[in-house]
């Protein structure tokens, strides 16, 4: 069953304007009919099971058949720190980290951030959000992942939980468990938030002032990790110490 989010309040009956993508999707694409059912989630992450009551070219009206429970979100709102990366692979990092649970990832650039968007900024960002909508409605997830831009600055000053920065000299020094740690202090509610360098890595100082900020420097195993794979291989193990781990 397809999967929709609304910006609105879901009431026990509502509308889908034909110009909304909702209705596009729904009635264009999949060709609804009264009778026609589909999940739907909103702000406040209620779900429920929707039946097309009516519709036609100006809208279709939906009625709530069916009141759904599902636990589908990591038990910790988890931010991932990253910098733009060449090509399109920003945006497969965005689609991957939404189906695996990110609540936030924020751009940032940093000292050998290779990415400058400039005036292409906002145009981005747009997409960038589309990808993780459509994600967060492919993988059925509550919500979907804030994705904005956000300063060096400002990173030092976020509040956490938890943090870490991910940095390959820990591992090459022999450090292997601070993730694990970290990820175990962590309790229900929670906000974890993970840095990660650019394509160049991140400089001595950038490292010096994310731990003076309270990051602590965690490896992630013996291998070098893309720019975009090393937020995904850390998304994938707190998903396994949170979720199906005792």
């Amino acid at each position: 069953m397809h999967r929709y989010f609304l910006n609105e309040e879901i009431a026990e009956e509502f509308t889908l304007p034909a110009e909304s993508e909702t209705y596009h999707h729904l009635v264009r694409v999949l060709r609804a009919k009264a009778g026609t059912k589909a999940e739907f989630v909103d702000q406040q992450q209620r779900l429920v099971v929707g039946e097309v009551m009516a519709l036609d070219e100006q809208q279709a009206v939906v009625s709530v058949v069916e009141e759904l429970n599902q636990a589908v979100e990591l038990p910790v709102a988890v931010t991932l720190v990253v910098s733009p990366v060449k090509n399109d692979r920003t945006d497969w990092l965005v689609q991957k980290a939404t189906e695996m649970g990110v609540s936030q990832i924020i751009l940032a650039k940093m000292e050998r951030t290779v990415v400058d968007w400039g005036k292409q900024a906002d145009k981005r960002l747009t997409r960038l959000h589309k990808i993780a909508l459509n994600a967060a409605e492919q993988s059925h997830r509550l919500q979907v992942p804030v994705i904005r831009q956000g300063t060096f600055a400002e990173v030092l000053s976020l509040e956490k939980g938890q943090g870490i920065v991910a940095w390959e000299e820990s591992a090459k020094h022999g450090e292997s468990a601070t993730l694990v740690q970290k990820a175990r202090q962590a309790k229900a509610g929670d906000h974890f938030v993970a840095v990660f360098g650019p394509e160049g890595g991140l400089s001595e100082n950038e490292i010096d002032q994310l731990a003076q900020a309270g990051y602590e420097p965690a490896g992630l195993g013996p291998r070098i990790l893309r720019a975009e794979t090393a937020p995904l291989y850390t998304l994938a193990a707190l998903s396994t110490i949170w979720e199906l781990l005792d």
